[in-house]
């Protein structure tokens, strides 16, 4: 295991955190277990007015590298800012108050290694409840069949930024995102990868613990169908521009 962490590439795991004391310290944990020396995790506390930032910099962990908004901007723009930020190889998606399961980053890489035109993983995931009791043995069993198709994806996302490590190479094109706060960054980073025809590979075994409960911040909350139309329009736009900004790049 030594030599596979001495000749890994670089991991980045970017995390959006707002109000999140009560569980962003066992997260940590669970991610830093995983990480080699050379790695970092970039938590952008997102004006969170309890004790997240002193959950955090307890850690003292040189790993970490912890940005506090003055303001709250909303989940897409920090993960916007942790991304720029990264200097990894292989980037991870992380909520903060999941818990990561023992083989993520190992089974993750390994895929990434077998084969070097993947650009993108998705993963299952189990679902526990606030108090970490397992309540579900598929995430994706629930939700549907994952999908890594353009315009599936812009019908019903089916990416989820917990599961979910790419190449860094994929935000070239990623980032921006989009103006606004309406757009998934999840569904975002899974729609411009299949645009410019990155591969992308869904691993069936569960590598999150992802966690179920009423204040969740970065996940999917029930939207108005005006609301989720709205959402939709901004995500085909930012595409649509990407698209005609590269098709004139190329004719010039």
């Amino acid at each position: 295991m030594a030599s596979r962490l001495n000749s890994r590439p670089k991991i980045s795991v970017c995390i959006a955190a707002y109000q999140g004391e009560r569980y962003i310290a066992l997260q940590l944990r669970s991610i830093l277990e995983q990480l080699s020396p050379d790695d970092e995790v970039i938590v952008v506390d997102d004006g969170s007015t309890d004790g997240t930032r002193v959950e955090i910099s307890a850690f003292r962990d040189p790993r970490i590298a912890s940005i506090r908004n003055t303001d709250n901007r909303g989940v897409l723009r920090a993960f916007e800012t942790a991304l720029y930020r990264s200097s990894g190889e292989i980037v991870f998606l992380s909520d903060q108050d999941d818990l990561w399961l023992s083989k993520k980053v190992e089974v993750c890489l390994d895929a990434f290694a077998h084969d070097p035109d993947l650009m993108l993983v998705a993963s299952d995931a189990i679902l526990i409840d606030e108090d970490g009791t397992k309540i579900g043995d598929s995430f994706y069993a629930k939700r549907g069949k994952f999908r890594a198709g353009l315009w599936s994806n812009l019908l019903i996302g089916k990416f989820h930024g917990c599961t979910m490590a790419f190449r860094s190479t994929l935000l070239r094109s990623a980032l921006p995102f989009p103006t606004g706060r309406l757009v998934h960054h999840d569904t975002w980073i899974g729609c411009m990868n299949a645009l410019i025809g990155g591969k992308a590979r869904y691993i069936a075994e569960p590598l999150v613990a992802y966690r179920r409960h009423s204040t969740n911040v970065t996940g999917r909350q029930k939207l108005s169908n005006y609301t989720r139309l709205k959402m939709r329009s901004q995500m085909f736009l930012g595409l649509l521009v990407f698209w005609v900004t590269g098709w004139r790049k190329k004719a010039s």
